[in-house]
């Protein structure tokens, strides 16, 4: 460098450079908020079909977080219409369908849900008791 020219001050550089991150790190935020799913998926009702987040329950609590006699070990007593029993719903890893966890549950041998669409067999044997643990609104892109 010549006598005129002078190194830009290492303060703004690292100021500038601070403010780049931050900028980058708040689009990054924003983004991954935006491309949230727009269905509540946290529990489902099987009596008048309706898809709660499991916040809803927590909104009154302990009002709100009843078991259900028939809804073993996490169903609870439906937030909408306060008869029914609410299941926890689970986003399969494998084919990204989500499922009803407790209605009748299946586990694989690490102890982990076993989804309805990937292990056939246990699809079928929900559906011949007249289980649906896919119901359409929690999967509104499948057939």
């Amino acid at each position: 460098m010549s006598e005129g020219e002078s190194k830009p001050p290492l303060k703004k550089v690292g100021v500038g450079a601070l403010f780049v991150g931050a900028l980058a790190l708040f689009y990054w935020s924003w983004a991954a908020n935006v491309s949230e799913p727009l269905i509540e998926r946290g529990r489902y009702c099987i009596a008048c079909k309706q898809a709660t987040s499991t916040d809803d329950y927590l909104k009154d609590y302990p009002k709100n977080w009843r078991r259900h006699p028939q809804g073993g070990d996490t169903g609870l007593v439906c937030a909408s219409c306060n008869k029914g029993v609410a299941f926890l719903t689970a986003d399969c890893e494998t084919c990204q369908v989500v499922f009803l966890v407790d209605y009748l549950p299946k586990y694989d041998n690490d102890g982990n849900h076993v989804c309805p669409k990937c292990d056939a067999a246990y699809g079928k044997l929900a559906a011949s008791k007249g289980v649906d643990l896919m119901p359409k609104l929690l999967n509104p892109g499948t057939p």
